[in-house]
């Protein structure tokens, strides 16, 4: 595959109209696209089979809530792609920083008409997919939605096959996942305001507790209340951003079933962690192979989280805090403070590698209200093949306990799988850091990467926005939250008729990290 950055694709808005540009009636979603798109200076200006482009789209902010409004209330960048014949697919991305930030990505054929449109709500990426595209110039329109002064990027790739058709044929062979962490970011010693904020509201639904530069605290009440209450009894959280990735061949796909297992009496309410893992029972890995075929196998715990108010694949990131004693001889570091583990309900929310295309559109789990993290029948915890997702800041669970630590410089992990109990193609890449200087309440992040820490000799540095942009793939070098709210009284309703069928079972703690 040949992979190129498209130097020279121009974003068109209303400014280009005081340089000779005639400002043109844009389409609306039923009709034809009538564009003014300056050719690129690609060498033979085509996009050839199996070639990807990628580029930089520039900075946004404004709203544009319906294509009629383009370049009136806000611009709308058009790019132009001139795509050879003989295709099976078109694949168009986009990535932003943030997922607060809202675009719309628009794609026209030849012909005007439009082809496919996506939107990256409450996520970071989103692709239009264009099955059998023709030849000639296509053009590609990203609308603001609701965006706020941020960047954005893009990518288009022709396709001969499907990334899901490589593994098909052949001699049957399991496809595993291979899971990753995003290296930890956005640190803060600031808690949410929110006292629900492990619940499904967007990230804007979780602002910061502080008034005029004053964070009276640094942990929620449930991380800080006594463990003999099953709070975490923390004391000053280091709060950051991470989460898993699947970069493997196969989707990430954990099984569970509350009421059968209340049933069976393998589920139990947990009293030594009633704030955290409320309910636990035993949870399996959905093994896929190439000809179709799945299997079950025994894959750890699931717990259903009263705060966030949904069911969690158990301990599938850790954290720990490391000192650096020796900055200048390889790091010296020693363990600093309690490490803590974090359930997930993920949902396919980001890329894991922005500069491969083998995204793919199983979508195992999701964290919506009416997705599999809410059902206490057939509940399904995953994510598909090349997708990740991240728990910000603000959620339960989300730090590192720092008190008693003082002023320096530390190595902050996020460890994917610790007790190994998923089947994947990789066990020894399962680990990302953050290296980071504190002093007082101030947090500089000086580094940031796959590895162990600054010092490992085989590290990937992430020195890019976002979660997972490095330098690499940004230079295409390198190879939604909702409502539905009514879900919630049947999951209560469902979970009182479980519970009332279970025994109880005290439980040690789990030992931090």
């Amino acid at each position: 595959m040949r992979i190129s950055i498209r130097a020279g694709l121009v974003v068109l808005s209303a400014a280009f109209t005081s340089s000779g540009w005639a400002h043109a009636d844009h389409a609306t979603a039923s009709a034809k696209a009538d564009f003014p798109v300056r050719e690129t200076s690609h060498a033979d200006g085509i996009l050839a089979v199996d070639e990807a482009w990628f580029w930089d789209g520039g900075t946004l902010d404004g709203r544009v809530p319906d294509g009629a409004l383009c370049d009136l209330t806000a611009p709308c960048p058009v790019f132009a792609v001139e795509v050879a014949d003989g295709g099976r697919r078109l694949r168009v991305g986009i990535d932003t920083p943030e997922r607060l930030d809202t675009f719309v990505v628009e794609v026209f054929d030849p012909q005007g008409a439009l082809a496919g449109s996506d939107s990256n709500a409450n996520q970071f990426n989103s692709e239009v997919l264009v099955d059998a595209p023709v030849g000639g110039r296509w053009t590609v329109r990203v609308r603001p939605e609701a965006v706020t002064r941020a960047s954005f990027r893009l990518r288009a790739k022709l396709e001969s096959e499907l990334p899901e058709e490589r593994f098909t044929g052949g001699a049957r062979r399991a496809l595993l996942p291979n899971l990753r962490t995003v290296p930890p970011y956005e640190f803060t010693f600031v808690a949410p305001a929110n006292p629900l904020n492990g619940l499904y509201p967007p990230d804007t639904i979780n602002p910061p507790l502080e008034v005029a530069g004053i964070a009276p605290l640094s942990c929620t009440a449930d991380e800080m209340a006594p463990p003999s209450l099953g709070g975490g009894g923390a004391v000053d959280c280091l709060r950051f951003t991470s989460g898993p990735i699947n970069l493997g061949p196969g989707i990430y796909d954990m099984r569970f079933s509350l009421l059968e297992d209340a049933l069976a009496g393998t589920a139990y309410l947990n009293l030594e962690e009633l704030l955290a893992r409320t309910v636990v029972g035993p949870k399996l890995q959905a093994v896929h192979f190439s000809d179709g075929s799945v299997e079950f196998i025994p894959a750890g715990t699931y717990s259903f989280h009263p705060v966030h108010f949904h069911f969690h694949d158990d301990y599938v990131l850790s954290f720990e805090l490391y000192a650096v004693t020796d900055p200048e001889h390889g790091g010296g570091l020693t363990p600093a403070g309690l490490g803590t583990k974090s359930g997930f309900c993920p949902a396919d929310q980001l890329f894991g590698d922005w500069a491969d295309f083998g995204q793919g559109y199983e979508t195992p789990g999701g964290d919506s209200p009416l997705d599999n993290c809410f059902s206490p029948v057939g509940g399904v915890l995953g994510l598909s093949v090349g997708w990740g997702d991240v728990y910000r800041w603000q959620r339960p669970g989300m730090y590192v306990e720092f008190g008693g630590q003082p002023n320096g410089r530390y190595v902050v992990r996020s460890i994917v799988d610790a007790e190994h109990r998923v089947l994947e193609t990789n066990d020894g890449d399962n680990v990302s850091y953050a290296y980071i200087e504190v002093q007082g309440r101030t947090i500089e992040l000086i580094e940031r990467g796959w590895g162990l820490d600054p010092w490992d000799p085989d590290k990937v540095v992430f020195d890019g926005p976002g979660p997972v942009q490095r330098s690499a793939t940004a230079a295409g070098a390198a190879a939604q939250d909702s409502g539905g709210g009514g879900a919630l009284p049947l999951l209560s309703l469902l979970l009182a008729g479980a519970c009332a069928g279970m025994r109880y079972r005290r439980r040690r703690p789990v030992a931090p990290a």
